[in-house]
């Protein structure tokens, strides 16, 4: 298992917390998807799956939701 941690900005409220959740699980071999929310800059978003994922990956999982980049 292969634990990540993530700085993404964009989001603003627990809704996007949700869909950020919705995406990430979405990629294959996720387990786990933990968001700490900072309304005023950039969140923490910790992943655990069953390989390493990478940024880009998760930027493209996160592209098609809304703002949110992946700093």
């Amino acid at each position: 298992m292969s634990k990540a941690t993530f700085s993404v900005d964009g989001l603003h409220c627990w809704g996007c917390v949700g869909t950020v959740e919705k995406s990430i699980y979405a990629i294959p071999d996720v387990h786990s998807v933990t968001v700490d929310l900072n309304m005023k800059g950039v969140s923490k978003v910790m992943v655990e799956a069953d390989h390493q994922l990478q940024a880009e990956e998760i930027q493209r999982a996160l592209s098609h939701e809304g703002n949110f980049t992946v700093v």
